[in-house]
């Protein structure tokens, strides 16, 4: 035995890299079910896309390792990245992530990947989750699927909202700094509304060379409530509901040009002991051509929801927001004016109907529909 600690040692002296591969994954998380261990630094690389990871400052970057500009920042790189974050709010009280001093952050490499993760002293847990995959089969992965999860450790119910502001680098020296799916071009400071967002699906910032995609709608992409263009230090002196000056340029008294967008998830009710994922994917392209991350999303598969929705071990009281197909419940925001619209009624049953009759039926998407269609005529008929 003695003999084999002395090879294991002399091996990692002789052979750079050796003691890291021997590194002990003895951290445990229940939640997830995987061992890990803590990291201060950690990237996750492929040949087209690098995330950089940051532990004590809970910070991050992603960059296009492109064969023109060799390595291009998506987003702003000033003080280790720290414009590019989230935002969460427990109840009344709102945390920015990787500043806020309530907040303890961590690094956890996992033996397939990473997450950031940040406990606020309401013992709320929010963690970021990358992943690399590939739009087509045989090539380099070109999309970073990220998932979100929020988890109540505490003994208490809290409300949760979710922000995120990406201080985007890429396309600031074009003339437009956003496009969409839809063929939206945005060059100073409007929002989008959950309608929009179903419409716009994407938005794209590029250079000309290197563009990269955030998809916000898809089968498996989960509902974005808002998504605001505005300069970055206007959107982290917004209110959490803020209110938008339509037409305002990029540029304010500190920085010329410096466009971010800020994406907001709807708002929901975390129950203690349970853990809440949102999904959405960024996709990278060099060379000129564009991502294809709407192009990967609309063709993968029905995934199952079990690990992450948690599972009620006895029956829960109707609710007018939970689908009886399922028995899972899904938090509709308030019903605004727009949906009240026949035509809009009428598309959301079109919907329902078309993902039912579809060969791989989406039962998570198809219950959430149903849900929002049963708040909309809840409401209709207390008017």
């Amino acid at each position: 035995m003695k003999k084999f600690f002395a090879l294991v040692l002399l091996i990692s002296v002789l052979i750079p890299g050796f003691s890291k591969n021997l590194k002990k994954f003895d951290l445990h998380d229940g939640f997830f079910d995987a061992d890990y261990c803590l990291e201060t630094y950690y990237v996750l690389s492929d040949s087209l896309i690098r995330v950089e990871l940051f532990g004590k400052s809970g910070t991050f970057n992603i960059y296009c390792l492109s064969a023109e500009e060799k390595e291009k920042p998506l987003f702003s790189c000033s003080d280790l990245s720290d414009s590019t974050g989230f935002l969460l709010k427990v109840d009344e009280t709102v945390y920015r992530l990787n500043k806020d001093k309530r907040v303890h952050r961590e690094l956890r490499h996992f033996e397939n990947g990473a997450q950031l993760v940040y406990t606020t002293d309401a013992n709320v847990r929010f963690i970021i989750d990358f992943s690399f995959e590939a739009s087509l089969e045989d090539k380099p992965a070109d999309i970073i699927k990220i998932s979100t999860y929020v988890i109540n450790l505490s003994n208490t119910t809290h409300w949760i909202g979710l922000k995120g502001i990406f201080d985007t680098s890429c396309g600031e020296v074009a003339a437009v700094h956003f496009t969409t799916d839809a063929g939206s071009r945005i060059r100073n400071e409007c929002a989008f509304s959950e309608k929009d967002i179903v419409k716009e699906r994407t938005v794209v910032s590029s250079d000309g060379i290197v563009s990269f995609q955030f998809v916000l709608d898809g089968r498996i992409v989960s509902p974005v409530d808002s998504v605001i263009f505005a300069n970055v230090d206007e959107l982290y002196r917004m209110n959490w509901d803020p209110l938008i000056r339509k037409g305002r340029g990029f540029t304010n008294n500190r920085s010329y040009d410096n466009s971010a967008l800020m994406i907001k998830w709807p708002g929901f009710t975390s129950e203690a002991d349970t853990k809440t994922e949102n999904t959405f994917y960024i996709a990278v392209a060099d060379n000129g051509e564009s991502p294809r991350g709407l192009f990967h999303v609309d063709k993968l598969p029905k995934t199952n929801d079990s690990d992450s929705e948690k599972q009620n071990k006895e029956p829960e009281p109707k609710s007018p927001n939970r689908d009886k197909r399922t028995g899972v419940d899904f938090i509709i925001p308030p019903i605004r004016d727009y949906q009240l619209d026949p035509a809009y009624i009428q598309d959301l049953i079109d919907k329902i109907d078309a993902l039912q009759s579809s060969d791989n039926v989406d039962q998570k998407t198809i219950s959430r529909l149903n849900a929002e269609l049963d708040a909309i005529l809840e409401k209709l008929r207390r008017q």
